[in-house]
């Protein structure tokens, strides 16, 4: 890989993890969504920076073929993404109807006190 090549995709890298911590620190991403795609920025940067990173790392897990690896390695953690996010979903849906419960429960009073209200202005 050309040296041009190297150093451009470095730059932009550390670009998208800058961005990602940029995310973090404005609140507009949860830190345990961000540590994957900063996880998966520097493993990007080590890919370029030793050469063969991603041969040696095969051989050493077991797998016959690079392109074996990665794609495992992307099915696994899409599973785990989507795992997560169903139970962040699961969370807020409980939430919700929590939420819609308590706002029933205060429309009710507040129907009572309005109505016991009219009682005591009529009585006058």
């Amino acid at each position: 890989m050309a040296i041009n090549l190297k150093i451009a995709l470095i730059i932009m890298t550390l670009i998208y993890v800058g961005l990602m911590l940029k995310k973090i620190r404005e609140k507009k991403m949860q830190l345990s969504f961000a540590i994957f795609w900063i996880i998966s920025g520097a493993l990007l940067i080590l890919s370029i920076i030793i050469p063969n990173f991603i041969e040696d790392l095969t051989k050493l897990l077991g797998f016959e073929v690079p392109s074996n690896m990665l794609f495992c390695i992307t099915i696994f953690t899409a599973f785990y993404l989507i795992f997560n996010l169903t139970i962040k979903l699961s969370k807020e849906y409980q939430n919700n109807v929590l939420l819609i419960q308590e706002i029933s429960l205060l429309k009710k009073r507040v129907e009572k006190l309005e109505k016991k209200d009219k009682d005591i202005e009529g009585e006058k």
